[in-house]
């Protein structure tokens, strides 16, 4: 799950509760250090936290058939996990890998619902975020039904400029369905235009 109000527009009214969500859990969570190429979660482990991304970049994906397939991708800013893990107390069906040296603040489910307790109008802004990622995922999956691959990259370059050039070829055309020589020859086209 991954929610960046620095580039959802739709959020930014409830940016004080979010900002407020997150000082809760920095000073209840663990902050780590995850190395480049580390993970935070693995495939049938059991996802009973979240965690906010404080610097770096992370690609979600499953196994497939004895393949890679990534989901997305999650930067400084944002909050990620496995939310069908999280929310039914189940095991992991991602896995969660450090792109880059990452800095996180890690939030326990229990303390995630004590926080929620104390402060009830985030419990609120917890539905708003999950109703948001599902949006983001509905939005996906259109753009990936309506558009060809090339529009797709250009999309996710005006989501993530920065962050995008500093991922592996082989992660976004994964991301995007494609070969990694295909995307090559996108990346190519658009830089000569």
């Amino acid at each position: 799950m991954s929610i960046n109000f620095q580039v959802n527009s739709k959020l930014i009214k409830r940016k004080p509760e979010y900002e407020i969500l997150i000082e809760n859990f920095i000073k209840v969570g663990k902050v780590k250090k995850i190395a480049k190429g580390d993970f935070v979660l693995k495939e049938g482990d059991k996802c009973d936290f979240l965690f906010y991304i404080l610097e770096g970049s992370f690609r979600t994906y499953r196994c497939i058939q004895d393949k890679d397939v990534t989901i997305g991708f999650s930067f400084q800013g944002d909050i990620d996990t496995c939310p069908f893990s999280f929310f039914n107390n189940l095991t992991s069906t991602d896995i969660i890998e450090a792109l880059t040296e990452s800095k996180i603040a890690v939030i326990s489910k229990v303390a995630l619902d004590k926080i929620l307790i104390i402060n009830p109008a985030l419990m609120e802004l917890t539905h708003v975020l999950l109703s948001n990622y599902i949006e983001i995922l509905l939005n996906r999956i259109i753009y990936f039904k309506i558009e060809n691959a090339e529009e797709n990259y250009l999309h996710l370059l005006q989501q993530q400029p920065v962050e995008i050039s500093k991922i592996p070829l082989q992660y976004i055309a994964s991301y995007l369905g494609i070969s990694q020589e295909r995307l090559s020859r996108i990346r190519k086209k658009i830089r000569s235009n």
